[in-house]
């Protein structure tokens, strides 16, 4: 059931931004890895050196990651020769999803367009047979009784004919399994994220005792507050220094909320990575998720009359 198909080739626009004011746009495809971005960066630029897709301090270049869904995901950077070129993605009209789902053969196989035109051909067949043959025209009250009649009749063709139903609720049962299964993961990571993002903002507060009682001790244990407010000055600047390099590198405040969520995010996505060693594991919990649904609506209006 986890069969992967061939990925569609689209092409996708990278904007690279250069400091010199313009910029170049790169078509790439939906598959492309890190290594074929940097490889098409070089192939255009002959005179850059070291190119390098980095995630913080660490290098994604050799890893063979998809590029557009590690950007989907995370926020990489391209280095060019030691210097942070910004860029932007646009998905040119394709889905963020680009149908290479470990699920989607499997469903492929058991529901496919043909079966839902045979299922609208059917229902107009029906529909038309409630109609009068002899009129040209009919009013929406005929037209509404038609639909009606046609639903009741389609229900019960449906509910007499249940094999192809049968074949959608096992479909179903093993998706809801898979949910479960993914569901669990994202429990168990989600539970290991939060730790370490509260474990850091306690850091912080541990710091911060730290520093007030150093202090206070200084204040009133060895000098005076003379000696002290130059000190704390000194260290109220130092903070100052790393939130503004923070907002420069992240673009966000220096807050707790936003640390938290920073840690939480990676730590998250470290984590999945390396239980399912897939990084669009959560579009394929989503993707599943919307599959069960659809199925669970054709299953109950499809072995129901209306």
């Amino acid at each position: 059931m986890l069969n992967k198909i061939t990925q569609v080739y689209r092409l996708s626009n990278l904007k690279l931004h250069y400091p010199k004011g313009f910029a170049k746009i790169f078509k790439i495809p939906h598959h492309a890895t890190t290594s074929d971005i940097v490889q098409l960066i070089k192939q255009e630029e002959q005179s850059f050196q070291n190119v390098k897709i980095t995630m913080g301090d660490k290098d994604m270049t050799d890893q063979q990651l998809p590029f557009v869904d590690l950007v989907l995901h995370n926020t990489p950077s391209i280095n060019i020769d030691d210097v942070n070129f910004s860029f932007e993605l646009d998905l040119n009209g394709c889905a963020p999803y680009y149908m290479n789902s470990e699920l989607e053969t499997a469903f492929g196989q058991l529901e496919i367009p043909y079966f839902d035109a045979l299922v609208i051909a059917r229902f107009h067949e029906l529909m038309v047979q409630q109609l009068n043959p002899n009129k040209q025209s009919h009013s929406p009250v005929e037209i509404e009784n038609a639909i009606q009649k046609a639903l009741a009749k389609f229900a019960e063709e449906n509910a007499t004919s249940s094999q192809f139903w049968q074949l959608q609720q096992t479909v179903l049962q093993n998706l809801d399994q898979v949910i479960m299964y993914y569901e669990k993961i994202v429990a168990e990571v989600t539970e290991e994220a939060t730790k370490q993002g509260h474990k850091l903002l306690k850091q912080l507060i541990v710091f911060a005792l730290i520093q007030y009682f150093f202090l206070l001790y200084l204040t009133y244990g060895i000098y005076d507050w003379g000696v002290s407010e130059p000190i704390s000055y000194l260290l109220a600047q130092v903070m100052e220094t790393v939130a503004l390099f923070y907002f420069i590198k992240k673009g966000r405040a220096f807050k707790q909320t936003h640390l938290f969520k920073n840690k939480f995010d990676k730590t998250f996505y470290e984590l999945i990575n390396k239980k399912t060693n897939s990084t669009y594991f959560m579009k394929d919990l989503e993707f599943a998720k919307l599959k069960a649904d659809l199925i669970q609506a054709k299953i109950v209006y499809g072995t129901t009359s209306v």
